[in-house]
């Protein structure tokens, strides 16, 4: 019985093939979800948050901004926004997009759009929780 399952997050921009992993844990719009070797065939919305894969019992993090995840036979594909693995992330530019979105937050401007301001708000200090995993 296999022990691992082929995994692929998928960008606009970019693939990442990372092979025969053990354990993949990721945010959808109904919580966490894991996903193990024979996992049943599924396709989950995804939310903003945290992807752990476990590969050769390493764990690895990536920060997502949503998509959704492709389970079939004994593969999985990530089809989301964006992918930053834990030690890409510029924990600068995510302080500086946390502190812009902040300040349109409170500014309640006429014209700001709040939604969009609050889900900025929750992909930065998702991306800089996620850096805090390096």
């Amino acid at each position: 019985m296999p022990r691992s399952f082929q995994l692929e997050i998928i960008t606009p921009t970019r693939v990442l093939d990372l092979g025969p992993v053990n354990y993949l844990r990721a945010p959808s719009l109904d919580g966490l979800f894991g996903i193990m070797a024979r996992h049943t065939r599924a396709m989950i919305s995804l939310e903003v948050g945290e992807v752990k894969v476990v590969k050769e019992g390493k764990p690895q993090y990536y920060a997502t901004n949503g998509g959704y995840a492709d389970i079939h036979g004994n593969s999985v594909q990530l089809l989301v926004e964006t992918a930053e693995e834990a030690g890409e992330i510029d924990v600068e530019r995510a302080k500086s997009a946390a502190e812009r979105a902040r300040g349109r937050i409170r500014s309640r401007e006429t014209g700001i759009d709040e939604a969009r301001a609050e889900i900025a708000l929750k992909r930065a200090l998702n991306r800089l929780g996620i850096a805090g995993r390096r």
